[in-house]
């Protein structure tokens, strides 16, 4: 049988592996195996184990679970994974541990708001973990009063009067609240020897106005959380040295607002001055490449090598994100993959063994071993599907913005290409505007190009991947930097391939890549189509409805509505939209708190009174993550109405 393009429907085929964690003995893996049950519009998550002695590969966990989150206990005799499925009653994860030599799973806590983040003491009897707890009286009725900024999130949804606290538990035991009070607890990790535990939080009143974090210590037993930092830095995540004499933490002193690199920190655990360790290093620790054919590894932060000489991390540096190494006394910087795309690892107890789950261009990811036998892949889950597929890979180039920097992009040729035809062309932008496109699949890209369209993809300035001040350009920016950027792209990539049609252009992207789109319609009239996916169109407005908007205007767009007005609006696409003439289709969903559907009913109703061809299509039930881990249906009427639209206007 022939291979054949993408379809919309292969969606469903294609098996996810994430959350890779290496028990302490280096001999077995536990990951997270998830994969679309189509009639029952959800995913299936199970933890599989891989068997380094033997090569095996087998399920673990079983049933009706949607299980993941595996962590070995130190001893090696237990693994704690969250499940939100093995009670039906329950919408909320909560915490269960089972033997690894196999058997039925306990439940070890079951709280109100289900459990986040769980890790063992290093005991392997006691858990700690993160739940969002009442911090006043609990209302009798379905009202809700808003006292604070931080009510909402994206994908979580409204909890006013809720903050996550710290509790420990053991197993067999009940769970018991260590913290309570008016903050809330970012991050928790026991210290080595499980007497302490640090948590980084901010017990100001003005929290919900400053990315400001400090690190806090407190007794494993309860009592009152001391702190250590002296306010001075955005701290998102921390771990123990291994002798537990000191802290690192990821984190930036906001020199450059949220472009700023996110660098690993140490300090001596009972407090002191912290030191950069990779201030040299012009890349943002944790930062990686975009797809949207992944279930999300939780971000390893940075890992200590066991004799505590060097700490592990990721970042993107274009086009691949990869395992990187930062000596402890030297500063200096190792890169330890190379030319894959990594999400996530974990190390064995003595880092001989490392495990990592991998992508690029055209293979979704799979888990990957590094150890004295060399680095090789030991997983092929989706080859069986890859084999019946025609895929376009991409192609490199570089081209030269306006200020001379030379910038990457690709082109991706339609898969059953023919020299001497002339062919449509998309193009894609990212999100953030801190994202980074590079070498990682996108099954939407794959799908245009079983269509028969060119696709083309950049990171224009403000995206991360190529150092600071690259990202730091946008602020107070948007469209005057990055327009041109991709204008230029453009430019370069018709002059360098003479099988794209000029005349049948056209342009999406979503969350940042949907407002450029937006931007992009109200400023030229080169393309002849444009889908605007969970887009924004007016900076003023946004300030005050997305759930980071308070904090998000001065950070990006260095400005607040009550006296930066002007600034505010000069970057909004709804200001220009009296010089739209390209159709335009608005992909939303109802429930994105992130780019909330006002945006996207903004600028429709805008683009209806000025005349141009425009839908608006709202998807139910959704969030700001339709595209990358929606509803299975959804996903797949997405990318439908995707190429209805492009067809209609395009061919």
């Amino acid at each position: 049988m022939s291979a054949r393009g993408v379809r919309v429907e292969d969606l469903r085929r294609f098996v996810f592996v994430s959350d890779p964690q290496v028990s302490p003995d280096g001999g077995r893996v536990a990951f997270v195996h998830t994969r679309i049950d189509y009639a029952g519009d959800r995913y299936v998550k199970h933890i599989w184990m891989w068997d380094r002695e033997t090569g095996r590969v087998e399920q673990f966990t079983y049933g009706s679970g949607s299980d993941s989150y595996p962590r070995w206990s130190p001893d090696g005799r237990w693994l704690l994974f969250l499940s939100s499925k093995r009670q039906p009653e329950k919408k909320k994860a909560q915490l269960w541990v089972i033997p690894t030599s196999g058997g039925e799973a306990r439940l070890v806590a079951d709280v109100e708001d289900g459990v986040m983040t769980p890790m063992w003491a290093s005991d392997s009897k006691r858990i700690l973990f993160l739940s969002r707890v009442w911090t006043g009286e609990k209302p009798k009725s379905d009202v809700k009063v808003v006292r604070r900024l931080k009510y909402k999130l994206n994908g979580v949804g409204l909890f006013p009067g809720k903050r996550p606290h710290l509790y420990t538990v053991k197993v067999g035991g009940r769970p018991r609240q260590l913290t309570e009070g008016e903050f809330d607890v970012d991050v928790a990790k026991w210290s080595p020897d499980g007497r302490r535990i640090a948590l980084i939080t901010s017990m100001a009143e003005d929290a919900d106005l400053t990315f400001i974090r400090d690190i806090y210590l407190m007794p494993a037993r309860g009592g009152e959380p001391e702190r250590l930092t002296q306010g001075k830095h955005v701290i998102t995540d921390l771990s123990w040295a291994p002798g537990g004499g000191e802290l690192a933490f990821l984190g930036h002193d906001y020199h450059r607002r949220t472009a700023t690199n996110t660098d690993i920190w140490v300090m001596p655990a009972d407090g002191g001055t912290p030191l950069n360790l990779t201030e040299s290093f012009d890349r943002s620790v944790g930062m990686g490449v975009g797809s949207d054919l992944r279930v999300a590894t939780p971000p390893p932060g940075a890992v200590w090598a066991p004799d505590g000489s060097a700490l592990y991390f990721i970042a993107a540096d274009i086009p691949t994100s990869n395992i990187y190494r930062v000596d402890r006394q030297t500063g200096e910087v190792e890169e330890i993959t190379r030319g894959k795309t990594v999400d996530g690892f974990s190390l064995s107890a003595d880092g001989a063994v490392v495990a990592f789950n991998a992508m690029d261009a055209t293979h979704p990811a799979e888990l990957w071993i590094r150890d004295h036998e060399g680095e090789r892949r030991v997983t092929d889950f989706n080859d069986r599907l890859l084999k019946k597929l025609k895929l376009s890979t991409p192609e490199h180039f570089t081209f030269t913005n306006e200020l001379g920097m030379e910038v990457d992009g690709w082109v991706m040729k339609p898969v059953d290409f023919e020299p001497g035809r002339k062919y449509p062309a998309i193009l894609e932008v990212h999100g953030g505007p801190r994202g980074v496109y590079g070498d990682a699949i996108y099954h939407e890209f794959h799908l245009l190009t079983a269509e028969g369209y060119v696709v083309l993809y950049t990171n224009p300035r403000g995206s991360g991947g190529y150092g600071e001040e690259y990202a730091a350009s946008i602020i107070g920016n948007w469209g005057v930097v990055d327009y041109p950027d991709l204008m230029a792209f453009v430019d370069a990539a018709l002059e360098r391939f003479s099988f794209i049609d000029s005349e049948r252009l056209g342009v999406t992207g979503g969350s940042y890549g949907g407002y450029m789109t937006n931007w992009i319609v109200t400023h030229t009239d080169r393309f002849k189509a444009a889908v605007a996916q969970r887009s924004t169109c007016n900076r003023y407005s946004f300030h005050g409805v997305s759930d980071i908007g308070y904090s998000h205007g001065a950070a990006t767009n260095d400005g607040v509505p009550w006296k930066d007005e002007e600034k505010l609006l000069r970057q909004s696409p709804l200001r220009y939209v009296g010089n739209a003439r390209t159709p335009t289709l608005l992909i939303h969903s109802e429930n994105d708190l992130r780019c909330p559907m006002s945006q996207a009913e903004e600028f429709f109703v805008a683009l209806k009174k000025v005349g141009v061809e425009t839908e608006l299509v709202r998807f139910p039930g959704e969030n700001h993550e339709l595209s990358r881990s929606g509803k299975p249906k959804h996903r797949e009427e997405r990318l439908r109405h995707i190429l209805r639209w492009f067809d209609r206007h395009l061919k």
